[in-house]
């Protein structure tokens, strides 16, 4: 697991010839299915040009570097930011609202958690430093999300631990999710 975050600016190296191609921007990623179509890269140098990879040539995001195949998989566009109907980019996405089916304000995205292959989001840290686990629970939209109840989101343990970033978000993942009451699913 890994957030947009931590993973935004990172370099990324091209296996074949063992070259920095540029840094990672912003990625742009599905509403409904949460895959991430692609990633917009910054071209090294002060003067550079932007451009895309998709996702699938994105073969990992590391601890340091992120990894694609050869540098002939990035295509330097210009680094076009619309986005396609159904889609949206990381940086135009970040504060989004999250509410409950009830109305109940959640929150508002502050981060995305996503795989370390890079090619889906699952999971959105909010503002106040909680977990939001993107699953059949979770609708994501244009203008907001809705999660089922409030009681979705899970409170990460405090940033001053000795343990990892990661490990803190692996563990609240892995809590279980408390089931609802027949009242309260309506």
């Amino acid at each position: 697991m890994e957030t947009w975050k931590r993973s935004q600016n990172m370099q990324v190296v091209s296996l074949e010839e063992g070259a920095v191609v540029g840094r990672l921007d912003d990625f742009q990623f599905d509403l409904g299915s949460r895959a991430i179509f692609g990633w917009r890269l910054k071209g090294a140098g002060m003067f550079s040009k932007a451009g895309g990879v998709p996702a699938a040539k994105l073969r990992k995001i590391g601890q340091d570097v992120c990894f694609i195949a050869s540098a002939q998989d990035v295509e330097w566009t210009g680094g076009r930011t619309n986005a396609a109907d159904g889609r949206a980019w990381a940086s135009t996405y970040q504060g989004m609202s999250v509410m409950s089916r009830r109305g109940t304000m959640i929150g508002g995205v502050r981060d995305f958690v996503i795989d370390v292959a890079g090619d889906s989001v699952t999971g959105l840290i909010l503002h106040g430093n909680r977990l939001l686990i993107l699953d059949e629970d979770v609708q994501t939209g244009r203008d907001v999300i809705i999660a089922r109840t409030s009681d979705l989101v899970v409170q990460l343990p405090a940033e001053e631990q000795k343990e990892p970033w990661w490990a803190r978000v692996r563990a609240a993942v892995s809590r279980k999710k408390p089931s609802l009451t027949d009242d309260e699913a309506e």
